[in-house]
């Protein structure tokens, strides 16, 4: 299941496959980092939910969300460049990963250079 960011102004992706909850999302850019031309700094999240044990002298089980990835990017570009081999370690189906590549597409910063820009290995 895919879904898309409540507000108007895409600001966030949400994908859920199997048991792994996939967030991207964009913010602006912090003041202190200074490495970086783009208005909007990217995050990409992964966390798999797992049922457990809530205490060794109950049958009570509760269910939690495990970090299994997560980490910030200084621009789009920088994201999507490495955002397929990361997803493709959690989503073995090529349609479910194309569709949340394609929903990325919608966080791009119009202002920023494009993807296959001069600075692009392409």
């Amino acid at each position: 299941m895919v879904s898309k960011g409540r507000q108007k102004k895409l600001d966030y992706v949400k994908a859920i496959h199997n048991d792994y909850t996939i967030v991207i999302a964009k913010h602006p850019r912090f003041d202190w980092i200074n490495h970086s031309e783009s208005k909007f700094i990217y995050f990409l999240y992964i966390t798999k939910s797992q049922k457990c044990f809530v205490d060794k002298n109950t049958a009570h089980v509760g269910e939690y969300n495990i970090l299994c990835f997560q980490n910030l990017y200084s621009s789009f570009i920088s994201l999507m460049k490495v955002i397929v081999p990361i997803l493709a370690e959690y989503i073995l189906d090529n349609d479910e990963l194309f569709k949340i590549i394609m929903l990325c597409e919608g966080l791009e910063d119009p202002d920023e250079e494009p993807l296959h820009g001069e600075d692009s290995d392409e």
